[in-house]
C-alpha cells in the first residue's frame, strides 16, 4: 500500500461517522407513540372508529389525541392529526373562534354542531417520514397553539 493510500485510509478511520437516526414515520403507531414515551409522556394507543392507530397522549400536562390518515388497510399511513376538543356547551363565540383562525398560522378551531370547540393540526409525514427534531418543533408548536387556545376559551 502506498503512502497516500496508507493516510487516506488513516483518515477515514479516524473520522468520526455520523449516524443518521432513524426518522419517525406515520406508518405505524409505534413510531410516534416511542417518541413520546422517550419524552416521559403518557401515551394510550386506541383504533379510531375506521380502525386506523389513534394515540391518546398526555404531554407536560396537555393532553390531546393523535388520528393517522392516508392509511392502507389501518397501517402505512402519511400523516397525522393532532386534535383536541373542549366541552364548551356553545360558550365560545364564532367570531372568537375566527378571530384565532385567522391570526394562527398552522392550527384551526372551529364550534361543532353540539357547542364543543375543537382544535386540530395537520402534519404531513410522507413515507419516509420526518427527523425526531422536526417532529419535536412540530409538537412544541402544536403546544403552544394549544395553550394560546385554550386560554382564550378560558379553559
Amino acid at each position: 500500500m502506498n503512502l497516500t493510500k496508507l493516510i487516506a485510509v488513516a483518515a477515514l478511520a479516524a473520522s468520526p461517522i455520523a449516524v443518521q437516526a432513524e426518522n419517525l414515520t406515520a406508518r405505524h403507531s409505534s413510531s410516534i407513540e416511542g417518541f413520546f414515551l422517550d419524552e416521559g409522556s403518557s401515551v394510550e394507543v386506541l383504533v379510531d372508529n375506521v380502525g386506523d392507530p389513534q394515540l391518546n397522549v398526555e404531554h407536560y400536562g396537555s393532553e390531546f389525541t393523535i388520528f393517522y390518515y392516508g392509511c392502507e388497510d389501518n397501517t402505512n399511513c402519511d400523516s397525522i392529526q393532532f386534535y383536541s376538543g373542549y366541552a364548551t356547551d356553545g360558550s365560545v363565540r364564532l367570531k372568537t373562534v375566527n378571530d384565532f383562525n385567522a391570526e394562527k398560522r398552522w392550527v384551526r378551531a372551529y364550534v361543532a354542531d353540539n357547542g364543543s370547540t375543537k382544535l386540530e393540526m395537520d402534519l404531513y409525514m410522507g413515507k419516509d417520514g420526518i427527523s425526531a427534531d422536526d417532529f419535536a418543533t412540530a409538537v412544541g408548536l402544536w403546544s403552544r397553539l394549544m395553550g394560546d387556545f385554550e386560554e382564550l376559551i378560558d379553559y
